[in-house]
């Protein structure tokens, strides 16, 4: 077992804005039962990351569980290779390329520790920042279609906002189970990814009108509705939404809203929630497995659409949450500042 050594990480010391992530160096522990180390090349950048970092002022106040106590590393995603194997642990090798989920020690890091059930291999054709777009935007976006929605060839999707790193990965991963895919954007830019992504149509929802498009190219509605903003849009979707259809909410604000639930009744609409924590054991084993399935046969590329040092942890926080080109266009990653992968 190696000695504990230092390595380059952000480090938040108390709750707050992006201005509370500092890169500093810490020491990493020695590896537990089970525990994999992971040299990153790459770390993702998720909504849910800045959540975590307000603490109690943020989204999740309702779930004080679920945050960390400081000082930590943020970040659930990254990809790497293997540096070291803990003890109790079969199926991985030194030197690996994987992707991780879940980091125990964060993966704002050079290095990250992961408990084995949180790493995954990862194909040779996706790079460490495609890799590290895979954990939280890949799965989500599978777990709502396959587990959530339940989707099957020959259905008619919306997806509500597909430019950013879970829409993008659930347009392909839709068009994959064979599915008309209408998706929407803000900008031209990201109406540019979601075509390319494979949607079949694309709309601006920034643009007047595009409420009649999206209806007009599916006549008995949408079977099922992908939402990433539903504090805005949820009125909206219930209209779109076909008989005995599925919305699920993937993302929204933490506010109020005014929603009839009549609006549900007539054609039987059900609203669900997304939640990838939610997953089971073995939801958890049938998506990775799907989504190495998909990244192998080339119908799953994870986008990148930003690529930031890891020292430029406060301005990745800003741009997820309120990108300066107006919209979203795939994940935002970081790369470390010492990187021989």
């Amino acid at each position: 077992m190696k000695h504990a050594m230092a390595v380059s990480a952000i480090v938040v010391k108390q709750f707050g804005g992006p201005e509370v992530m500092k890169l500093a160096t810490k020491a990493m522990p020695p590896l537990g039962r089970g525990q994999v180390r992971i040299k990153l090349g790459a770390a993702g950048v998720n909504p849910s990351d800045t959540y975590i970092r307000l603490g109690p002022h943020g989204p999740w106040a309702a779930t004080p569980h679920l945050l960390p106590t400081p000082p930590f590393t943020p970040g659930k995603d990254g990809a790497g290779i293997i540096q070291e194997i803990g003890p109790e642990v079969n199926g991985f090798a030194v030197g690996q390329r994987v992707y991780t989920t879940g980091a125990l020690t964060g993966t704002y890091a050079e290095e990250a520790i992961c408990d084995r059930s949180t790493v995954h291999p990862l194909p040779d054709c996706i790079s460490f920042s495609q890799g590290a777009c895979i954990g939280v935007p890949c799965a989500t976006a599978y777990h709502a279609l396959r587990f959530r929605a339940q989707a099957v060839n020959g259905q008619k999707v919306f997806i509500h906002g597909a430019s950013g790193a879970v829409g993008l990965a659930a347009v392909q991963l839709a068009k994959d189970m064979g599915c008309f895919v209408v998706g929407t954007a803000g900008t031209a830019r990201g109406m540019e990814a979601v075509t390319k992504a494979g949607a079949d149509v694309t709309f601006n929802h920034q643009e007047d009108g595009y409420l009649i498009k999206a209806r007009g190219a599916a006549e008995n509605g949408y079977a099922i509705v992908l939402e990433m903003a539903a504090h805005a849009n949820l009125n909206v979707d219930l209209m779109l939404a076909g008989k005995r259809s599925c919305i699920c909410i993937i993302g929204s604000k933490a506010e109020a809203i005014p929603v009839n639930p009549r609006a549900t009744m007539p054609k039987e609409i059900e609203v669900k929630g997304v939640f990838l924590g939610a997953q089971n054991p073995n939801e958890q084993t049938i998506t990775h497995s799907a989504l190495y399935d998909a990244m192998t046969r080339g119908k799953l590329i994870p986008v990148v659409g930003m690529e930031l040092p890891l020292s430029d942890a406060a301005k990745a926080h800003e741009e997820v949450m309120n990108p300066s080109s107006g919209g979203a266009t795939g994940n935002i990653v970081l790369l470390p500042l010492k990187s021989s992968l």
